[in-house]
């Protein structure tokens, strides 16, 4: 009995079936036994397979009425007699080494119930395109659920497991292979790879699965399976009975369908009716440069070109690629997905071209530099991106990347070449030319013919795509061989250019994008004249030099001519007013007093904790008006007080002085209040009291700078050092903090409570403004240059799409991540001081980090904002700004998207020690755009930031981190002079500002992990 059956359906292979056969005779293991089933073949298929059985005993010929491939296979697996088969299609090949290797595994890998090799395409009998090495897989019913994991007669199966399953299925005509190996997988057989491209498919014209309807069909079908239960399983692995997530059901789908997609693109044919068959949505988080990868594999085996493939087989495909972005415009969640989709695979095909010879490529120009000839003014109409390979002689020193619009002088091109090669470069020595032909065209220096022979390769766009998705991209792509091409196609250049008019239009590419910029700043400007602006007319504290005299009824009585002058209604304050109610627990008090109390606007809150309350102001003005607002069934008892001239009486449950204290001139008058205040409260009462942070105190700290002899440090210690008073709770805030003290018997003691709370968010411009944060220190210099973290966040809340959620911390988790930092010895630095270390030469210091936010979500202010300022740490917010005020829509698949910031929050937040930065207009991918958008993106976000909250705006963080150099480019000429990505790393000295690394921060990252951000 034959170890190993091998299983031959054949239909109208006349012209294949003898080499198939052949590969047979030709294997070191004779050991071997051959059915072939001739699947009612009408040509000489029948004929040449009895030849081989007359010629080899091994053969067998089998008859049936066309019945399809897997019928055709179950008729000749119920024949065969070996304890492992192999099928092995008609226009197929083994390598002669294969079933002596795969069968010696066998008896290695005892457990394996398949073992799988490498496979290959084979044109003309020379191998063709890309190679399939086998691939061991960790979950192979996951796998299978999504793709084909290799080639059918790459495999080698145990019979007895074939047996249990029943075979093919008779209702799969296509994708049968696939859906015989997701229920082997999910039965629990095992899978092995085996080293070794020892499987051929033969491809040519009129192949099996040429019809791309029905190959969608059945393999949406196979992946459909995959995400659900499959009765056909009588006994599957229990784990695997209801199939994979179905969150993965959506890009299994699209994967499958853009390749074929990109076949259907190779033949000539609209990709539409495929797009349409497809039920599931295109997920959200589609990867538009893995659709790229995937989709170019599709159109090559699809169009089946000869070599050298591009860019003859772009003049082939270029008409169907409109239909194709429209489509993918029309339905894919991300804004521009088909735009973009178009854009990548332009230049994935650039990729891959010689850089010696001038080319066009849809919307992209690759034009050669020789440093030893002219630099001439280009004339590009229709072109959106020109590549630059800068030679030297028949030295390629590296390349450029401009968007053009419609053209670009050679000023532009040497300015460049100065930046990124040096001035020895340069080619100032020639003057600028433009060459005619004798038509009058602009005509192109001529290119060393002899220089094609060492010609490099562009250097890619983009970074290469996961193996993950690499390898699905190879399997995908085995079932359909496509029909032979025939003819190359090279693609009409742009239309040419009279010469006379050269000059005016290679300058009109500058003034094109200088009249792009001027209407972006006019829009902003007219937006901003609409934007009601908050005016500081209300103020804490002093102002500018003033020098009031606090202890004068006269200062008083003029502030409050005014009515509201400190705008005490504010959300700073009424946090502030909530925080010290908080103080006061539970307690109720039986009489009260209320020192400074203003119009009254705390006194009303007070009110219903006290049994008889006097509230009283130095203000006669500030008095009336707490009467005239106060309600009506009230017992607060109003007076004017001089605090420091007229008696308290007393004694007192409770006294509440807040927001006074610092205006005594001295501690002397300061020390006289204390004294008043402790005499008047009977023992056991509460002295509670709330005044602002001030630098005096704390120079290195965050807090106001006005001009007084102490603030609220001050205020406490003077309190705390009184014999009968001792401090029992404080508040303390970035900003302020508030204080309870009691009154004990003379030389008691309390043990006080501190806790942290945070201030109110958005600041009011007339807190914020006034705020030294940090005590507005600079990060010094440093002797050595010390490599500089980025951390980019995106939200900072529990609530969110579970989707979405690595790009969400915790508050928790965030507030553990400042603690360790701060505790580490880490300190904040600004994007302006990081800028200025770059242009001015200082080195930053070691422990240094930018803490960065994309995308300006409201939770930036609730929960980030009030935890950056309690730890000390600046921060740089990245700003979308034509959905300021809207939500994160580029979510918006994912679940309801998170509500961001408005223009009147982005101008608090602006003055609460946070940079502001460009993050798009739109948040859309930029590298999806045509020039004018992707100018429009970065001029006008940058515009409207400025317009709007009259400050610069020096730094961008490309949105989705997708930029390249032309991108790049364009960022500086808009005036940005940092550009963030999100490319992993850390700052190194010689970095690029406009291309900096970040490091993300993920969800759920470990202390260690977190840790190990901070290098790299």
């Amino acid at each position: 009995m034959p170890m190993v059956s091998i299983i031959t359906p054949a239909h109208g292979a006349e012209t294949t079936i003898s080499s198939t056969l052949e590969s047979l005779i030709a294997q070191t293991h004779a050991d071997w036994e051959c059915f072939i089933i001739d699947d009612g073949s009408t040509d000489r298929t029948a004929e040449i397979a009895d030849r081989f059985a007359a010629r080899d005993t091994r053969f067998r010929v089998l008859r049936q009425e066309q019945s399809g491939v897997s019928a055709a296979r179950n008729a000749g697996l119920a024949q065969a007699k070996g304890d492992w088969v192999v099928f092995l299609d008609s226009d197929d090949a083994l390598a002669p080494f294969h079933l002596e290797t795969m069968l010696n595994h066998t008896r290695t890998l005892p457990q394996a119930d398949i073992l799988h090799c490498g496979w290959r395409r084979l044109k003309n009998g020379a191998p063709w395109w890309q190679s399939h090495p086998a691939v061991k897989m960790d979950n192979p019913f996951a796998e299978a659920a999504r793709y084909c994991p290799f080639a059918i007669h790459s495999a080698l199966l145990r019979r007895s497991r074939l047996a249990e399953l029943g075979g093919f299925d008779p209702e799969m005509t296509m994708c049968e292979d696939w859906d015989l190996w997701q229920r082997l997988a999910r039965a629990g057989a095992e899978f092995a790879p085996v080293e070794g491209l020892m499987a051929d498919v033969s491809v040519e014209a009129g192949s099996l699965s040429s019809n791309r309807v029905k190959h969608l069909d059945f393999g949406l079908k196979v992946i459909r399976r995959g995400h659900h239960s499959d009765p056909r399983i009588a006994y599957p692995v229990p784990a695997l009975a209801q199939g994979i997530t179905k969150a993965a059901l959506g890009m299994a789908c699209w994967y499958l369908a853009i390749w074929l997609v990109g076949a259907s693109i190779g033949q000539g044919d609209n990709p539409v009716e495929l797009l349409d068959r497809v039920a599931e949505p295109i997920p959200a988080d589609a990867d538009v440069y893995a659709f790229c990868a995937i989709m170019i594999d599709g159109i090559v085996v699809g169009a089946f070109p000869d070599e050298p493939i591009w860019p003859g087989l772009w003049s082939k495909i270029q008409d169907k690629l409109p239909d194709l972005e429209a489509w993918l415009n029309r339905h894919a969640p991300q804004e521009a997905f088909g735009s973009l989709l178009v854009r990548s695979l332009e230049r994935k095909v650039a990729d891959q071209l010689p850089t010696n010879v001038p080319t066009t490529i849809g919307t992209t120009r690759i034009q050669p530099i020789d440093l030893d000839r002219p630099i001439v003014d280009l004339i590009l109409p229709g072109i959106e991106r020109l590549r630059c390979p800068i030679w030297r002689g028949s030295t390629l020193l590296g390349q450029l990347e401009f968007v053009v619009f419609g053209a670009i002088e050679a000023d532009a091109i040497r300015s460049r070449l100065r930046t990124v090669f040096g001035p020895e470069f340069d080619d100032l020595k020639h003057p600028t030319a433009v060459l005619l032909a004798e038509d009058g065209f602009v005509k192109l220096p001529d290119q060393d013919d002899g220089r094609a022979a060492s010609a490099s390769m562009a250097a890619p766009s983009y970074s290469g795509v996961a193996q993950q998705v690499l390898k699905l991209m190879a399997k995908i792509s085995y079932w359909a061989e496509a029909k032979t091409v025939t003819g190359w196609w090279s693609k009409q250049e742009p239309t040419p250019t009279r010469g006379d008019s050269i000059s005016g239009m290679a300058h009109s590419g500058r003034a094109e994008f200088d009249r792009i910029v001027e209407e972006e700043t006019q829009r902003a400007i007219a937006a901003s004249t609409q934007m009601s602006k908050e005016t500081p007319s209300k103020k804490t504290g002093p102002v500018d030099d003033e020098v009031p005299r606090y202890d004068t009824e006269a200062y008083w009585e003029e502030l409050f001519s005014q009515v509201d002058p400190w705008d005490y209604r504010n959300n700073y304050e009424t946090v502030k007013y909530l925080q010290t109610l908080s103080l006061l627990d539970d307690r109720r008090f039986s009489n009260g007093l209320e020192l400074a109390c203003a119009e009254g606007t705390f006194t009303r809150m007070l009110a219903s904790r006290v049994d008889n309350l006097l509230a009283t102001d130095i203000s006669a003005s500030a008095v009336a008006r707490a009467v005239s607002l106060q309600d009506h069934d009230s017992a607060v008892a109003y007076r004017q007080l001089d605090l420091l001239s007229d008696e308290l009486e007393g004694p007192y449950d409770l006294i509440v002085c807040s927001e006074v204290l610092y205006y005594f001139e001295n501690r002397e008058k300061l020390r006289q209040i204390v004294d008043k205040i402790a005499g008047s409260l009977r023992t056991g009462g509460w002295f509670v009291t709330a005044h602002a942070n001030l630098l005096i105190d704390m120079p290195h700290e965050t807090g106001f700078g006005w001009p007084h002899e102490f603030g609220a440090v001050g205020i406490g210690e003077m309190f705390d050092q009184h014999p009968d008073l001792t401090l029992s709770i404080e508040a303390k805030s970035p900003l302020y903090r508030i204080q309870r003290f009691e009154k004990v018997e003379r030389g008691g003691f309390l043990e006080p409570t501190r806790v942290e709370v945070n201030t109110a968010q958005p600041l009011p411009l007339q807190v914020a403004s006034q705020v030294r944060w940090r005590g507005g220190q600079v990060v010094e210099a440093a002797a050595d240059w010390n490599d500089v973290p980025i951390l980019m966040y995106h939200q900072v809340s529990d609530d969110g799409a579970e989707q979405l959620a690595r790009y969400r911390q915790s508050p928790e988790a965030f507030e553990t991540q400042l603690a360790f930092l701060r505790e580490a010895g880490w300190r904040g630095m600004t994007l302006d001081r990081l800028l200025a270390c770059f242009d001015e030469g200082a080195k930053p210091p070691e422990k240094t980090l930018v803490l960065t936010f994309d995308d300006a979500t409201r939770d930036f202010m609730t929960h980030a904002l009030p935890l950056l300022h309690r730890y000390g740490f600046p921060s740089s917010l990245f700003v979308p700004t034509d959905r300021v005020g809207g939500s994160a829509i580029w979510d918006s698949a994912y679940g309801s998207p998170a509500p961001l910031l408005t223009w009147e929050e982005l101008a608090a937040v602006a003055n609460s020690d946070v940079t502001l930065g460009a993050h798009g207009v739109r948040h859309v991918r930029l590298s999806a755009l045509a020039p004018e958008s992707l100018l429009r993106e970065l001029a006008g976000s940058k515009a409207m930031l400025e317009k709007r909250l009259g400050r610069e705006v020096l730094a961008v963080a490309y949105p989705y981190g997708d930029f390249d150099p032309a991108i790049r480019d364009i960022a500086e000429q808009c005036g940005y002079r940092i550009g963030l990505s999100c490319v992993g790393g850390t700052v190194r000295a010689d970095a690029d500002k406009l291309a900096l690394k970040r490091q993300e921060v993920i969800r759920g990252i470990t202390p260690s992990e977190f840790a190990n951000l901070l290098f790299d």
